[in-house]
This record gives structure tokens, sequence and C-alpha cells, in this order.
């Protein structure tokens, strides 16, 4: 099957999300503790209902790496009626590589040029070092205005989304 390719970049490039070749993958990264934690989010839903479930992300693309054509993850960006989030996960075995950083720049450039946003908004939770330097990296700033107070997902104690936004270029 032939996917819509929507930007490439050095090393990775965004394609479209088909449900058949990437769901099971993408459920899979749900069910990871790490993901829930990046989060906050209890999975409690099978393949079949993740998959019944009809995305309504404006923009959602997998995640390829180019030397290979693998799959590594997915970026997507919120629904219409929403403040444009954009939001990533890369599947466990492609953490920790620099892949992050080049996929959610890719996924701004791409954003920016598709849509007319004045703004594109990201958020992470304060514990989360890894992301704060990954949102920096793409030049997003915080915006304390827009940090969200919320309970833990498993212990129900106090934590805080922050949110960051990087401004048309």
């Amino acid at each position: 099957m032939q996917r819509k390719i929507y930007h490439f970049g050095d090393q990775l490039y965004l394609a479209e999300y088909v449900v058949a070749l990437d769901a099971e993958a993408n459920y899979r990264c749900w069910l990871d503790p790490e993901t829930q934690k990046g989060y906050n989010y209890k999975v409690d839903f099978t393949l079949e209902e993740f998959i019944a479930s009809p995305g309504r992300n404006r923009f959602r693309a997998v995640i390829m790496r180019k030397s290979d054509d693998t799959p590594i993850g997915v970026v997507s960006l919120s629904p219409e009626g929403c403040l444009p989030d954009l939001a990533i996960m890369l599947y466990p075995g492609f953490r920790g590589m620099g892949y992050g950083t080049q996929a959610f720049q890719l996924a701004l450039e791409y954003c920016f040029k598709a849509f007319e946003f004045p703004a594109i908004y990201a958020g992470c939770y304060e514990s989360n070092q890894i992301s704060m330097k990954m949102l920096s990296g793409c030049g997003f700033v915080p915006h304390p205005e827009g940090n969200c107070n919320e309970t833990h997902y498993l212990d129900g104690t106090p934590i805080v989304q922050l949110d960051f936004v990087k401004y048309r270029p």
C-alpha cells in the first residue's frame, strides 16, 4: 500500500497514518507504562475498541525512519475547535535516539505550512525533562497561562501539565 508522504527530513519522514498498517503498533505503544505516564492516562480499552474509535485529530501522521521505512511513532494535532496542540508518541525501542526532536520539528514545519495558525502549542508534565528539552530544542517557549492542574492517573496526587507555544516563524 502506498502512503501519502507529508514531509521529508534528513533521517525521518512523516507519512499518512493508515489504520490497517499502523493501529496495532500505535495501540501497543499506548499499553507501554512510559507512554501512559507521559500522557497521564491509563489505557483500559482493547485493540478492537481502539481501531473502532475514529480519530478526531486535524492531522495525524506516522513517523517513518528513512533508512529502512520503519514506523517509529506517531505525531498528531488536536481536533478542530481546539487550540492547535501538537503531540508525539515514539514507540518503545526508538526513544532516546534524538528521533523525537527531529520528528516534532518536521511536524511543526508541516503544520505551519498546511494550516494558518499563528501559533502551535504543546504540553508535557513537569517531571518530563526529556520532553521539555525536546520542546525547547524545537523553539517552544513556556506559556504558563495554559498550564493545567491535574491529578496523577494512578495515585490521584496533584500534577501540572506545563504548556508551551511556538509562534509562526
